[in-house]
């Protein structure tokens, strides 16, 4: 995967920097995209709803154009999923409880411009994704800071499936785009290497900006 990563990479740059006439041919938006993920996971065994976990979230994309209002856009993220269990004072010290599952995030996404011209150009998109785990760590802090740090990486499973849905809007420049979007990213699958009937499944609300070229 982190092959591929590479690979998608150097096809963007690449196509960067090919011949207009040629870039115009295929028609392809290249770009780079980042901002915030308010993450959480819904648990079944022990029906907490955990606090949002904010973490950075950036990556790359392709926008294959099929029309002026239909495109095919897959998309390579570094995404942190998890959340923050209720904390809780003792009476002498704060404890909290923090999982971050480190993935890389591959949503493929239909995107619909709601018009076809105009420097501002609402968009809906709605497709699936496949996360693999890079890692998984739970974390203890006292009193704000790090007390200790659990692998739990063994006990998730190394992919993820969800279902990625939202909204934005282009603004066209002159030879940039720039992007503004809000999407849900909704695990569709239970993360838990454990058998049996409870379930771990994933969700994420993403503030996100990027650039196409």
């Amino acid at each position: 995967m982190k092959k591929g990563m590479l690979v998608f990479s150097v096809a963007l740059l690449l196509a960067a920097f090919m011949p207009q006439p040629v870039a115009a041919g295929i028609n392809i938006d290249l770009g780079i995209k980042g901002g915030i993920s308010l993450a959480k996971y819904k648990s079944s065994d022990t029906g907490e709803t955990p606090f949002n976990l904010e973490q950075p979230v950036f990556g790359v994309f392709a926008t294959f154009n099929l029309t002026k209002s239909i495109a095919i856009q897959p998309e390579i993220y570094l995404l942190t999923q998890g959340g923050i269990m209720d904390p809780y004072d003792d009476g002498i010290d704060f404890w909290e409880y923090k999982n971050f599952y480190r993935y890389i995030h591959v949503p493929v996404l239909a995107k619909v411009r709601l018009i076809k011209k105009g420097k501002f150009m609402p968009i809906l998109f709605a497709g699936p994704a496949v996360d693999v785990l890079l890692s998984a760590h739970n974390k203890t802090y006292k009193n704000g800071e790090l007390n200790n740090d659990f692998d739990i990486k063994p006990f998730l499973k190394s992919t993820n499936l969800s279902l990625v849905f939202g909204g934005g809007l282009e603004f066209m420049m002159n030879k940039l785009m720039l992007v503004l979007d809000i999407r849900y990213d909704m695990g569709l699958a239970d993360i838990s290497e454990f058998a049996g009937d409870d379930t771990l499944k994933t969700r994420a609300l993403m503030f996100m900006v990027g650039v196409g070229f």
